[in-house]
């Protein structure tokens, strides 16, 4: 199961805690932890509910009460009404809490927590974010993706995975692949445990060098989706161009089915040159790509491929021409080349496969289909992580 608060009272920082009420709410999950001061104070114009995540494990001074225990109260009911996972308050300003907010907590099975005094906010946030992102990590390990991608992964596992992971998932879900291509997957992993106000929309999980994002909503279209991977990719610091593949949008126990479709949309892209803002607009690719993966389909690229590997002119012409599209023109002004000199080259290639008899429609799709099988393999490798 997802990280709970009990499960907090049980880390490090958890022996200098103390719970005070709400004892039958202890199993609330725990997404990220956050201090809460000012967010509560009436002088204040801050609207909690679009700054803070829900499951979150609220650390307060109660300085927004210092001359009004009775905000108390108000603040808790708040935190109850936005989905908050319980709050731990540090005895400075006040030793003990209203009574009133304790019947509440009992009431709401909403666990309210004493900090000692040597206890630092630091500690605390520390503790409970490494913890969830343990979690997130064992739940989400390269090798449970490497199940969901291969279509291995059994109902039970994916349940257990669904169940774990920190980020709870509404009814809808999508998967956005973002290869290491130039980017620094750990930097943005760190940033992206260290957001406020996204935890409960989205988590991100490191794969080679590169990442997946999981976005979660209750609405099912694709468009409120991608509002959130481009918040992501914001906060982030992702550029917005940055090569990647997006999956349809999915019921949350089809997760896995998602997983495979942002990789399949992204290697999509690649080897094609095109870039498919999502899954169910790769075309012909959604049937091809799955069939690439087989031995027949690698026989059929290797075959005709190497007829020609030893030349690095033929097969830098044949990149050109099925990149070009089997423009002729395009592909000698690429190659730097007269056209005629293309021409040349694909008769020489026609001779080494056999295919002296092929229309050129029929040279081009057989030179394309090896090509993007090839490229496609390479791609669907399990990609390695580099030293950080």
């Amino acid at each position: 199961m997802a990280l709970t608060v009990k499960d907090v009272l049980e880390l490090p920082c958890g022996q200098k805690m103390s719970l005070i009420a709400g004892a039958g709410g202890l199993d609330r999950p725990v997404v990220t932890v956050e201090v809460a001061d000012y967010e509560f104070d009436p002088d204040v114009n801050y609207d909690a509910s679009v700054g803070m995540d829900t499951c979150g494990f609220i650390i307060t001074s109660f300085l927004f009460a210092k001359d009004d225990p009775g905000l108390i109260l108000q603040a808790v009911e708040q935190m109850y009404e936005l989905g908050m996972s319980c709050l731990a308050f540090k005895k400075i300003i006040y030793e003990e809490i209203p009574s009133e907010v304790i019947a509440f907590a009992e009431r709401k099975d909403f666990p309210i927590i004493a900090m000692g005094q040597d206890l630092w906010f630091e500690n605390v946030i520390f503790d409970i974010m490494y913890a969830v992102q343990f979690d997130d990590k064992v739940y989400l390990s390269e090798e449970k993706i490497d199940a969901m991608l291969s279509g291995t992964m059994n109902r039970s596992e994916l349940d257990i995975i669904l169940k774990g992971i920190s980020l709870k998932l509404r009814p809808f879900v999508s998967v956005v692949f973002i290869p290491g291509d130039g980017l620094d997957a750990g930097r943005i992993l760190r940033s992206y445990y260290l957001l406020k106000g996204f935890h409960s929309k989205g988590l991100m999980v490191r794969y080679g060098d590169g990442l997946f994002l999981i976005t979660t909503s209750a609405r099912g279209e694709h468009g409120s989706h991608e509002l959130i991977r481009r918040e992501a990719f914001e906060l982030l610091g992702i550029p917005e161009h940055a090569p990647m593949g997006m999956s349809d949008v999915h019921d949350a126990p089809s997760l896995d089915r998602a997983f495979r479709e942002s990789r399949q949309c992204y290697i999509a892209s690649a080897v094609t040159g095109e870039q498919f803002d999502r899954f169910g607009h790769t075309g012909i690719c959604r049937l091809l790509l799955p069939a690439f993966a087989e031995e027949e389909a690698a026989a059929f690229a290797k075959d005709l491929l190497d007829a020609f590997a030893g030349s690095k002119d033929l097969l830098e012409t044949t990149d050109a021409y099925v990149d070009s599209g089997g423009d002729i023109a395009k592909a000698g002004a690429a190659l730097h080349c007269h056209q005629n000199t293309v021409r040349y080259r694909l008769g020489k290639i026609r001779e080494l496969t056999g295919l002296q008899e092929a229309a050129d429609c029929e040279l081009y799709l057989q030179l394309k289909t090896a090509l993007i099988i090839r490229r496609a393999g390479a791609l669907m490798q399990r990609p390695s992580r580099t030293m950080e």
